[in-house]
């Protein structure tokens, strides 16, 4: 603990540039299955005031969200996790158990695996989410996104975390985790997003993207306009960049969507609406007619 910590008692983070980590984004084929992994399994909402045609979803996940564009293209492999703080474990997998056993997910990649702490959730399109519960990782709140593991090069690393701290201000660290080198990037209050050096033969990232915002937004987009990494005009309160460099060198380091807005924004810290966390499990009727369906019995809800 520094000296600051130690005078004033205090052991939270300091934030940075990068104030909200707001969204992650992946191409998903089938709205359907969404709506049952991330609906009926994970016991998320569904936005209902942006992102709900047709064309996308809007996933609400506490203070954070989920889109799901469909622009009728598979969802990109994903070499990396999305770590997720949930109320309650048991639920979820009571009802992910009751899903199987429909056949929801069959000839999908869907699974599930028990770590120590957590759960390994493979999603039916082969997107892997990690799962805690709420009282297992430090988070402000029951219910949320955490962070975002990506999977980079190998001696990238550093490069990577210099990137973030110097063009973007966010605090970062470079350490150790289970044998592989990674930097922390602090993206929010108890949010990271943490690039893992590991040996793969693609590190494509493809559409995927995290979306964030910051506290000096004009002067970002134009250091990444300088440096040929801002993608498009970057007009309005949001804008991509792609290309992450060495700060130092100007070296090409990784390739990977970034969705910048500013506080200005109006999706910033919108109110969000979510069946989660209330006094009760908030699916039981919806748990009991899947029990129900899997014993091909009538279900009568009950009352009140």
């Amino acid at each position: 603990m520094n000296e600051v910590h130690e005078r004033f008692g205090t052991t939270n983070p300091e934030i940075g540039g990068i104030v909200h980590l707001d969204h992650v984004n992946f191409e998903t084929p089938d709205h359907e299955m969404a709506t049952v992994f991330y609906l009926n399994g994970l016991g998320f909402t569904r936005d209902p005031y942006r992102r709900a045609d047709e064309q996308n979803m809007g996933i609400n996940v506490g203070l954070q969200q989920f889109h799901l564009p469909r622009r009728g293209q598979q969802t990109p492999p994903f070499h990396g996790v999305v770590g997720l703080v949930v109320p309650d474990m048991d639920a979820i997998k009571k009802r992910f158990d009751l899903l199987s056993e429909l056949g929801k997910f069959e000839a999908t990649p869907y699974r599930w695996d028990e770590e120590d702490n957590s759960v390994l959730l493979t999603s039916p399109f082969g997107v892997q989410f990690r799962l805690h519960k709420a009282d297992h990782i430090v988070f402000q709140r029951p219910l949320g996104i955490a962070y975002v593991e990506v999977s980079v090069p190998v001696d990238t690393a550093q490069g990577i975390a210099g990137f973030y701290n110097k063009i973007v201000r966010a605090p970062v660290e470079v350490c150790d985790i289970a044998g592989e080198q990674t930097a922390l990037v602090s993206a929010g209050p108890h949010q990271q997003i943490r690039f893992i050096e590991r040996s793969l033969t693609d590190y494509r990232t493809h559409s995927m993207h995290v979306s964030y915002h910051v506290t000096h937004y004009n002067e970002l987009r134009e250091t990444l306009a300088d440096h040929g990494s801002l993608m498009g005009a970057g007009r309005g309160e949001v804008f991509f960049f792609n290309k992450i460099f060495n700060p130092d060198t100007g070296e090409f380091l990784f390739e990977i969507q970034n969705e910048v807005r500013s506080i200005y924004h109006p999706d910033f810290m919108r109110p969000l609406i979510n069946r989660w966390p209330i006094v009760d499990e908030p699916f039981t009727d919806q748990t009991e007619a899947m029990q129900a369906l899997a014993k091909n019995i009538g279900f009568v809800p009950r009352k009140g």
